[in-house]
């Protein structure tokens, strides 16, 4: 975080990917407080130095309306309404943890405790313990002997247990430094005895050796106690204690918020009296709160096999042991391989069937602007699906007398593409809760920021109508949001849903009783289009006669009887039936396309709406939404330009021919002053794995390109987005390269074929970058596997690749991947995204025959399901100073046809150590237009 004063531009570019994990970002030139874009859980990696200072004052933050609450309408709605702020309501907030020491985590309006429980289903805080027999007012725990257990003794008669918790077991600064005082080598010992009133824990907090002192401490489920460590009270971190009976003999886990996201998403959603500023409230601050943390941080922030669908049953029976109105909000995911596919999907789908009091609330994602990026469980179609504003208030700085300038859609808000998702936006950055030790990094950004907005939204929502007398199911709050939402303009159904989100107007929606009924819908799969989930998608426009025809599957479910609905389309290239009829069993519905309405390339998107006949004043019942995208072929170069007004995007769809090598793809602007960024997206929707987005201002250039190695064939999207306040003129290019190249032998010889019409030049290098290992994991459980790599000589980087095949990937709701050292020593923890991820590890400091391990981690959706699963690991050691190859005919022209052979120098002159599978040998062509061909080789020394 940068800057002090929250009078000044906030503008951020987005850099990389990410539903689930902080993404870094790169501030525009006018920003001067960097917005972290972040989704899913933090990862407990951060290496800063601990602010003692807050980014901007708590009471100018509250003024200045950083954590916004007009786009929503919830603080007119607070206003109207002063008693309908959330109270009864139970809101259940499963991410990485919340700190319960937090002030604007105390109580809530009415006085009741705001944090009714606090419970770890990630065992990130298992404590080992094991029986333990005291001497002489002494015990030995983990191998070091601690005085004072007196203190145990009088209250309770034993047996006793003890274990021993450690700082390096939670990875980095400052996250992993309980006690704050700079150091990872904390070591604090743990006893668990049964009292009178149950099992409670001592705890030496301070690190001393004595237990004397410590208070015990209990359930937090049973006493809402809580403690830091440190000898005075005040340690950078709130802990909590679950302490269950397992058979007669305690388990004991820590649960506190390493990461920081869990707090920060429970302060926008029900924070009251936030940094104990009186009146700086979240969205429904009369409600209280569950924290269900699923997250380790230890592993980058990872969900664990079953941790989702525990967390949220486990808060259902609570609510329903206590008849309290429950919502759900999961700020968390990963990238969808197929959206629509993912088990986890379809068991959140279950969940609202068995629970239909209870309302799902899921962050979008944050992989856009590109289409098919909504996240899993995001995807879920019964869930209600947040995507992201950023909030004028952060585009500009507040005038006074003047309103703040208007929210857009926030440019790393994912987009739907074959699930007809997002629903609803609103606000995506805020001002919020975060632990002591995140002190001045308060504002943070992303559909996370988004999602706990709704979800107070839905408390203050359910609070009105528990006064009023009224019940509400979840399909009844969904649709109030959905149908009342203000459209964003200049926006589709797949970038915003319907729009903002309005409180008010929901409100007066639900209070007139219209007609809701629950639907499941799926796009049939037709010829070679996608689809799998609740929407239709055509990539390749309309290839023949049949691609006009797409038929959509209706099934009312949830026990509601079909009404008659009449249906109509919003775009006028999409015909179909009038009305669907009452009926028990699925209802298929055809669509038929004007294929005349796509004869220019680009993206097309209309939806046929369905309303209950009887209740055309209610809105939608759901949409049939259909897209058609008609791409560029690029047999040719494509050109292009346009002016894009603040905040907008504009996209291009590049269909990659089969036998290209290589895609590049570039952005220029023609005015000094301006600044924009350029993102691509790979075939199936992810974020280019090559390196996903570019920034560039004045008239630099801002450059993409896909090497031969991460080539896939199909339709490619190049998005260009122009900051939130600055409209910007644009040119982009994009051509596959003009040749064909190959690689054969050793020595190597690189093939050069031109397929241009023309005669075209260029210049071939080579060089020996490092070495290479990979190595096939094979698995029966969902237990971690290791993987061990030996650093070579002149190793300065480990670039680490895991690919896992799309239909383990649809099973799953993480998969961690985490490098140590021999010492236990966390190096990297980059969960993959998608199927396929890499992270680079800084290797320098290690010694040729360095060990390091490489641990894999799946979680799998369904804890009691089938866990088999296997994985491709790569791992790249590059050199300190890579080693040109000589070449003959490195230079070279071509005829149109012609080949040319280059040959290179070998061995190399060289002091690398190649390893198992020989060296790594990088061949870049460059050819005079600016396109690249670029590959990497093995080849082995003779």
């Amino acid at each position: 975080m940068r800057g002090v004063s929250c009078a000044v531009v906030v503008a951020a570019v987005l850099q990389g990917a990410a539903c689930a994990r902080p993404t870094s970002i790169t501030p525009s030139p006018d920003a001067a407080i960097a917005v972290p874009i972040e989704d899913g859980t933090a990862r407990a990696d951060y290496t800063s130095v601990r602010s003692t200072q807050p980014a901007v004052p708590p009471q100018l933050a509250m003024l200045a309306g950083l954590l916004p609450l007009r786009s929503t309408g919830a603080d007119l709605f607070r206003v109207t309404h002063q008693t309908y702020d959330g109270r009864g309501v139970l809101i259940a907030i499963l991410d990485s943890g919340i700190d319960p020491t937090l002030p604007g985590m105390q109580r809530t309006t009415t006085g009741a405790r705001k944090l009714v429980d606090l419970r770890d289903f990630s065992d990130e805080g298992l404590v080992q313990l094991e029986v333990v027999k005291p001497r002489d007012g002494t015990v030995v725990i983990g191998g070091r002997e601690l005085s004072g257990f007196g203190r145990v003794r009088a209250l309770s008669t034993g047996p006793f247990y003890g274990g021993m918790f450690r700082e390096i077991t939670l990875g980095s600064a400052p996250a992993g430094d309980l006690n704050g005082d700079g150091t990872l080598d904390g070591a604090f010992a743990v006893v668990v005895a049964r009292a009178s009133d149950g099992w409670v824990a001592v705890i030496d907090r301070d690190g001393d050796g004595s237990l004397l002192g410590e208070r015990p401490i209990r359930d937090y489920g049973v006493a809402q106690e809580s403690f830091t460590f440190s000898a005075n009270g005040d340690g950078p971190m709130g802990v909590a204690v679950n302490l269950m009976d397992e058979d007669g003999v305690p388990s004991i886990r820590l649960v506190m918020d390493n990461s920081s996201h869990g707090s920060h998403v429970a302060g926008i959603a029900a924070g009251h009296d936030l940094f104990g500023v009186e009146g700086f409230d979240g969205v429904a601050p009369g409600a209280q709160v569950l924290g269900l943390k699923i997250a380790d941080n230890t592993r980058g922030g990872i969900s664990v096999t079953g941790s989702m669908m525990a967390a949220m049953n486990y808060a259902a029976e609570y609510a329903a042991a206590r008849s309290a109105p429950l919502v759900i909000n999961l700020s968390y995911g990963i990238g969808n391989a197929v959206e629509g596919t993912a088990v986890i999907d379809s068991l959140v789908n279950a969940f609202a069937l068995e629970h239909p009091e209870v309302l799902v609330v899921i962050s979008a994602g944050n992989d856009g602007p590109g289409l098919s990026t909504i996240g899993l469980p995001g995807s879920a179609a019964q869930a209600l699906t947040v995507c992201a504003l950023f909030p004028g208030v952060f585009a500009d700085p507040p005038q006074a007398g003047q309103p703040p300038r208007d929210d857009v859609l926030g440019w790393w808000s994912a987009r739907g593409g074959e699930v007809a998702k997002p629903d609803v936006c609103a606000p995506g950055v805020a001002y919020s809760n975060v632990p002591r030790w995140r002190t001045g990094e308060e504002v943070s950004g992303g559909t996370s920021m988004a999602a706990p907005q709704i979800a107070g939204a839905a408390a203050l929502l359910l609070s009105g109508l528990l006064d009023r007398g009224i019940d509400a199911r979840a399909v009844d709050l969904r649709r109030a949001m959905v149908t009342t939402a203000r459209p964003l303009a200049g926006t589709t159904v797949l970038d915003g849903g319907t729009g903002v989100a309005h409180v008010p107007s929901a409100f007066e929606w639900l209070q007139a009783a219209h007609q809701t009924g629950i639907y499941d819908i799926r796009a049939v799969v037709m010829g070679g289009n996608h689809s799998g989930g609740s929407a239709a998608v055509r990539r390749r426009g309309l290839a023949s006669a049949g691609d006009t025809i797409q038929v959509f599957e209706v099934q009312s479910i949830g026990g509601q009887p079909a009404a008659r609905l009449t249906l109509g389309a919003d775009v006028p290239w999409i015909s179909g039936p009038a009305t669907i009829e009452p009926g028990g069993g699925p209802v298929t519905v055809q669509l038929t396309y004007d294929a005349a309405a796509f004869r220019e390339p680009g993206m097309y998107v209309g939806t046929v709406w369905a309303r209950p006949a009887t209740d055309q004043l209610g809105g939608a019942s759901f949409g049939l939404t259909n897209t058609v995208i008609v791409p560029y072929a690029l047999d040719r170069p494509a050109r292009w330009s346009g002016m894009l007004t603040p905040g907008a995007v504009a996209r291009y769809f590049v269909d990659v021919p089969a036998d290209a090598d290589g895609l590049t793809v570039v952005l220029t602007l023609t005015d000094s002053t301006r600044d924009a960024t350029l993102y691509l997206f790979e075939p199936d929707g992810a974020p280019h794995r090559g390196g996903s987005s570019a920034h560039t201002s004045g008239r630099g250039r801002a450059a993409l390109h896909v090497a031969l190695d991460d080539l896939k064939p199909g339709v490619y999207e190049a998005v260009i987005v122009a900051p939130p306040a600055m409209s910007v003129a644009y040119r982009l290019r994009a051509a596959v390269p003009a040749l064909r190249a190959t690689v054969n032998g050793t020595p190597p010889v690189l093939s050069v074929r031109s397929s241009a019409d023309t005669g075209i030049a260029g210049q071939a290098v080579a060089q020996v970058v490092g070495t290479r290992h990979e190595t096939h994991v094979r698995a029966s459980t969902p237990g971690a596997q290791v993987v061990e790599v030996v650093v070579p000589k002149d190793a300065a980087t480990l670039v680490l690749q895991v690919a896992l095949a799309p239909e383990l990937w649809r099973r799953l709701t993480d998969f961690g991947v985490t490098v140590f050292d021999v010492t236990g020593r966390k190096l990297s923890d980059g969960p993959l995204h998608y199927p396929v991820g890499r992270q680079s590890v800084a290797v320098e400091t290690y010694r040729p025959g360095d060990l390091l391990r490489i641990e894999l981690q799946p979680a799998f959706a369904d804890g009691a399901g089938e866990h088999r699963w296997d994985a491709m690991v790569r791992a790249d050691f590059l050199s300190t100073e890579p080693v040109s190859l000589g070449s003959t005919g490195a230079d070279f022209e071509l005829a149109p046809g012609a080949v040319s052979d280059i040959s290179f120098a070998w061995p190399p002159d060289s002091i690398w150590q190649p390893g198992p599978l020989g060296d790594l040998v990088e061949f870049r062509v460059e050819l005079d237009d600016g396109s690249v061909v670029a590959t990497r080789a093995i080849t082995g020394q003779e």
